[in-house]
């Protein structure tokens, strides 16, 4: 806090100025008062100097993070402008498959639910949406190890896990009381088995289609650990068509870990990640996508799913890796459609939260989208719907709706985020 000390040494100076002062008659006889008056007068210079040099000194530091931010923020606005005001096409240069656009249309119901945690499509593509009911993530939730610190307020009581009509938007299922205390991720694979991740409990439960009993646990309740049979706050999973899955683990240890059918760990891949938040498997291209978090980057890997002579291993680099853009924010969630791939960033400023397009192949920005009426806040999970603290807003590919107009940065996707730390808020972990 270098404007502290300044404070601290004025205050130290004008101190010793005022001892001399009440000492000088002795010292310098009659010509003291003078000389001290003089002095003061030297010294209100000086600091009137000073004070004009730091203001002007903070003035240009303000000035130069106001220059980095504003083009990004005149983008923000100039895509958000009726096409009317633009003179463009709403839909120029986008491939009509690429284009999330919100459904305007598609009923906002009262759900009394807490903080939405994970979104997911069933096998009738319906919305399914986990969320942790009264409890919240604060400060006081764990301890520095990683502990969950409240075990004795018992599991959450709410349904945890509701499932809506895609076209009506009304309430179809609901279910998950008693069984977590944190929950995290939400997955449904193929076979209609929803998968949920618990960072108080460090486990991960397969429920099969229609039950409420778990058929696979891994990990053990309420202990952490980075062996083979533990975790540490696991944050998300990913299934393959085979029945493979994969664990993003997550907060503490920096890890994937691929599973077969039955649960049984093939590998484990370590990189140099930073909260490893969440997965999107693109399984015709054997590429698993991580939302490498605090490294505000997007890392894509091998899934290792292709067998035989010349095949990639699983944690080999999928093309080059890592995310480039400017002042996206954190990477909260990540998924995949065909051969495009979706990301949600967290906000470097609250309300600003957004969500992008990028095609894998070309390695480039298609399209950027955010609900027409309301701004994403603190938005940090994705799958059809993008879970809040709000109500789902859906988005569809939708040839013939209109979305906002691609980015202009550089095409070139891969590389380190550049982010502002001081103005990284975490809303929902």
């Amino acid at each position: 806090m270098p404007f502290r000390r300044r404070e601290a040494k004025g205050i130290t100076g004008f101190l010793h100025f005022s001892i001399f002062c009440l000492w000088s008659p002795v010292i310098m006889g009659k010509y003291a008062n003078v000389v001290a008056v003089g002095l003061i007068g030297l010294l209100c210079l000086l600091d009137g100097y000073s004070a004009r040099r730091l203001k002007t000194e903070q003035a240009e530091i303000e000035q130069r993070q106001l220059l980095n931010i504003l083009p990004s923020w005149l983008e923000r606005l100039r895509n958000n402008l009726p096409s009317s005001l633009t003179g463009r096409s709403a839909s120029a240069d986008v491939p009509a498959a690429t284009k999330p656009a919100e459904v305007l249309n598609w009923p906002s119901i009262e759900l009394d639910v807490g903080q939405i945690t994970g979104v997911a499509v069933d096998d009738k593509s319906n919305p399914v949406i986990l969320h942790r009911g009264n409890v919240k993530w604060d400060g006081g939730s764990f301890d520095s190890s990683g502990q969950y610190n409240r075990i004795d307020d018992g599991p959450i009581k709410n349904d945890t896990i509701v499932t809506l009509d895609a076209a009506t938007g009304s309430l179809l299922d609901h279910w998950g009381s008693n069984l977590f205390y944190m929950p995290h991720g939400l997955e449904v694979d193929a076979e209609g088995s929803t998968w949920v991740t618990d960072v108080a409990l460090h486990q991960v439960f397969k429920f099969p289609k229609g039950s409420q009993v778990p058929s696979l646990t891994l990990g053990e309740a309420f202990v952490s650990g980075s062996d083979d049979k533990h975790f540490c706050k696991p944050t998300d999973v990913a299934v393959s068509s085979s029945g493979i899955f994969f664990v993003s683990d997550g907060y503490c240890n920096k890890r994937i870990l691929k599973f077969d059918a039955d649960g049984r760990l093939l590998d484990v891949f370590t990189g140099p990640f930073n909260i490893v938040h969440s997965l999107t498997l693109m399984e015709e291209k054997d590429a698993l996508c991580v939302a490498d978090r605090e490294n505000s980057r997007i890392v894509c890997i091998h899934a290792g799913l292709k067998e035989g002579p010349g095949q990639a291993k699983f944690g080999s680099p999928y093309g080059p890796a890592g995310y480039k853009g400017k002042h996206v924010g954190r990477v909260f969630a990540v998924a995949a459609k065909g051969q495009q791939l979706y990301a949600v960033f967290g906000s470097i400023f609250l309300g600003m939260s957004d969500g992008k397009t990028f095609d894998l192949d070309s390695l480039s920005t298609l399209s950027r989208w955010t609900p027409a009426n309301v701004r994403f806040l603190a938005a940090r999970t994705m799958s059809p719907c993008l879970g809040t603290v709000k109500p789902c807003t859906s988005f569809k590919s939708d040839p013939t709706a209109s979305t906002n107009s691609p980015s202009n940065e550089n095409p070139n996707i891969w590389g380190s985020i550049q982010r502002l730390n001081d103005y990284s808020q975490t809303i929902i972990d």
